[in-house]
């Protein structure tokens, strides 16, 4: 087997974050979180539910920004859990976030990783499947809980509101930059095919 990393190209962010906060009444200093994708059980929705309950029972100061159909399984029934529903600008929602959580139950290497590191952004991922890929980058704002370890991920959340995010999504999108983008996937698929030319 060769393995060779999915790279994507930059996302475009349409709206600015003040403009989208404001879209949605989500006041300018509170703490944003972001999840975008499928509503299911594999991709750790149900699990987001319970995380978002205790985090909103702990801190009247954050707010969840959620994309995606909501469908099979819904939302909180809360003021600071905002339900977008499908959307065809997802990544404004990341960026006008502070904190993009992957709760992802079971994966493979998923692409919204790439895209929210794209858009330079601190993630909470859970650890599992491709999200342990990048584990390696030590220095970044990629921070892991085992999933549906609710109290654990509720404080991780609390201990990350504290920190300089500004910080951690430069380092987040330094890995991007590095090493995602699509001229990295060119580069290294070339140097498969001659690898493989050559052993022949």
């Amino acid at each position: 087997y060769i393995y060779l990393e999915s790279c994507i190209n930059p996302v475009k962010i349409h709206e600015s974050k003040k403009n989208v906060r404001e879209k949605y009444n989500i006041p300018s200093n509170a703490f944003v979180i972001s999840y975008v994708g499928r509503h299911n059980e594999v991709k750790g929705y149900s699990s987001l539910l319970k995380i978002g309950k205790e985090i909103l029972n702990k801190d009247n100061n954050i707010y969840f920004l959620i994309g995606g159909k909501e469908e099979p399984l819904q939302g909180l029934k809360h003021d600071h859990w905002i339900e977008v529903g499908w959307t065809d600008k997802p990544h404004d929602l990341i960026n006008a976030s502070d904190l993009f959580i992957l709760p992802n139950k079971e994966t493979y290497f998923d692409l919204v990783f790439l895209e929210v590191l794209s858009v330079g952004k601190t993630m909470l991922v859970s650890n599992t499947g491709g999200n342990k890929y990048f584990k390696k980058y030590k220095d970044s704002g990629i921070f892991y809980y085992e999933y549906d370890d609710i109290k654990t991920c509720t404080n991780k959340v609390l201990d990350i509101k504290k920190l300089d995010l500004k910080a951690l999504d430069k380092k987040n999108k330094q890995i991007y930059e590095e090493n995602f983008k699509m001229k990295n996937f060119v580069t290294k698929y070339i140097k498969i095919l001659n690898k493989i030319y050559k052993e022949k």
